[in-house]
Parts: C-alpha cells; structure tokens; sequence
C-alpha cells in the first residue's frame, strides 16, 4: 500500500493541473443545500439571515475516502438591494493527505425586471489553501531490495513547496421568476498555480462553468384527502464543466408538511476516454417551523465496476431567519420572486 501511495503522490505533483487528481472541484450531492458553493449570486437570494453546514464523505468503504466540510453565512439588506455572505470549507483525501482550504467573501445586487421577476448578479473573492505531506515522498535510495525495507533517509532533496496560498474569484448570474430559478456562473477564472514544483507548468487550474435551476410547484390539494396539509414539489438541475470533466445531476424532490424526501440521477463525463461515471442519489430530511432544515443524502455508483464501498454519506443542516419575512420554508436556496406563501 505505501509503495502505491508513493507512486500517486509522485503523480499528482507532476500532474496536479487540468489532468491531476484535483483538476476537478468537490462536489456536494445537495447542491442546493450549499448556494454559495454553487454561485455567488445565491448570496442573500431567500431575503433572510441563513447559517449553514454541509458535510459529505465519499467512498468510505475503501480504506482510503474524500472528505469535505464548510459553513456559509449569508444576508440580504432592503434598502440596498444587496445580499453578502461569508464561507469557509475544506476538502481532504486520505490517499495523498492533500488538504484545500479556503475563505471566501460574497456580495450580490437584485436587479428588477417586473413585479414578478428580477436577476441577481453575485461575486466572490477568495483565499486557498492547498497542502500536502511531502514527507511520505520516497526516492530510489531509501529501498533497499535486498531486505525489502525503506530507509528513513535520502540524498535527494524535493523541489517546490508543501503549501501553497493562492487567490481566487468567481461571478453568477441569477435570474427568478414567479415559479422557477436559473443561473449560471464561472469559478477560478484567476486560473491560479495550484502545482507544488519550482517550475508550476501546466498546473493552473480550470475555470469551472456552471447552469443550474430549479422549479418549484404547491401541488393541489386534491392529490391527497388528508385535508390542508402543505406540499410542495420542486425539481433541481446543475450542470457544470472543468477540464476534462462535464457533470449533470438533476434531482426531483417533494415536502409533504415537514418532511422532505428526493430521488436524483447524476452522470459524470471525461474527455479522455475514461469511463463515465453514474449515481444515483437518495435525498431524506425535515424542515420546521423554526426555519431549521436538516438533510441526509445517500449515494451509490452504478458502474460496472462499483461496490458496496462506492457509497457516498452527506449531511446538510442550515438555519433561516424567519423573522424577517415569512417565506415558506422550501428545500431550494431560493424562494420564487413572487413567493407569499406562509406557515
């Protein structure tokens, strides 16, 4: 196992640009539970103070997963039609020990269409860090085959770094309507060195592209004989490029009172005759009064060559200030323009 995680690391050094491991950016499967993840014009987009967390670990059951974590903040302020926000996460493989962290700031402005639609249009600035353990690095003096064992030292010296700090920027165009959402947006466009050699050629990484949207429906009363009890449906697509990598996932999910449940497809495509890769994503959780939304999203490979192992666990919980209008609480990130629905 170290003679093999020598041998990726050593790769992910000379290729950690467009075709390295981290060329593509992590993914949360409820897309809609991190907006600014998504685009920075979701800051301030419900109107209302929200607080959130999202946690989500892949492939578990492989000795070796991917982590990620973040926290976001965001507001809106009538008088200036502006909404800003606040976000920190991190991403961690257990393979390389590779960590990326990052702060980032959001400001957004609601531009009016009409009395029932309008467009937000949002950026961010942000700080990264990406690191890893060059320590684990073993060169060719350090193996001894005639006893089969690694000495703890070598002649050799590593060139670059360990750490690497490095700016990044984004911009999103929303667009609400009275019952849907559609943006798009572009990340990394500074396209930063993200390589840890001397000679940083060929390791800036790709903007990433991004269309997404969502429709949201009160389904009527007549489907169900339970009396006024309120349901919602709504369906969520993202779709987004980087690299050598295209991703679509789309996600139809229904709140009947509290309870929110969702079935969702994603296909992953590389351009470069790798396989594709397919899940499917199960999405169960809750929303109160309170405005406290919790969710657990499960998801599971369905290539040919996926296990039990090839499972993914993400955890969404976020907090909606209520107080100041009283939206229905929804499972998108966003209410439509015209929402005045109310608990």
């Amino acid at each position: 196992m170290r003679e093999i995680k020598i041998i990726l690391l050593y790769i992910t050094c000379l290729l950690s640009g467009p075709v390295g491991l981290m060329a593509q950016d992590f993914q949360f499967t409820q897309f809609y539970a991190a907006p600014l993840n998504l685009s920075p014009a979701f800051a301030g987009a419900m109107e209302v103070t929200r607080v959130g967390i999202n946690y989500r670990k892949q492939w578990p059951g492989l000795g070796y997963d991917f982590n990620a974590s973040g926290v976001y903040f965001d507001t809106y302020i009538d008088e200036t039609n502006v909404g800003f926000g606040f976000s920190a996460s991190q991403f961690s493989e257990s393979i390389l020990n590779i960590k990326s962290t990052d702060i980032a700031g959001y400001l957004s402005y609601k531009l009016l269409l009409n009395n029932q639609s309008f467009l937000r249009f949002g950026g961010q600035l942000g700080l990264v860090n990406r690191s890893l353990t060059l320590q684990e690095m073993v060169f060719g003096d350090q193996i001894d085959l005639l006893n089969r064992t690694i000495n703890p030292g070598s002649m050799d010296l590593l060139p670059g770094e360990d750490s690497k700090w490095y700016p990044d920027i984004a911009f999103g165009a929303l667009l609400q309507a009275p019952d849907f959402w559609f943006g798009v947006s572009s990340s990394h466009l500074s396209r930063p060195n993200i390589g840890f050699l001397d000679d940083g050629i060929g390791n800036n990484l790709p903007i990433k592209w991004g269309v997404h949207g969502g429709y949201v429906k009160n389904l009527d009363r007549r489907m169900f004989k339970t009396g006024n009890i309120r349901k919602v449906f709504s369906v969520s697509f993202n779709y987004k490029r980087q690299g050598t990598f295209q991703q679509i996932e789309v996600i139809p999910q229904i709140q009947v009172e509290n309870f929110i449940g969702g079935l969702g497809f994603r296909n992953v495509t590389r351009f470069n005759e790798l396989p594709d890769q397919n899940s499917i994503n199960a999405v169960l959780g809750f929303s109160l009064l309170s405005g406290i939304t919790m969710a657990y999203s499960y998801d599971y490979m369905l290539n040919r060559f996926s296990s039990p192992a090839h499972v993914s666990h993400e955890v969404s919980i976020y907090f909606t200030d209520l107080r100041k209008k009283r939206f229905m609480q929804t499972i998108l990130p966003c209410p439509p323009s015209n929402a005045k629905w109310r608990y």
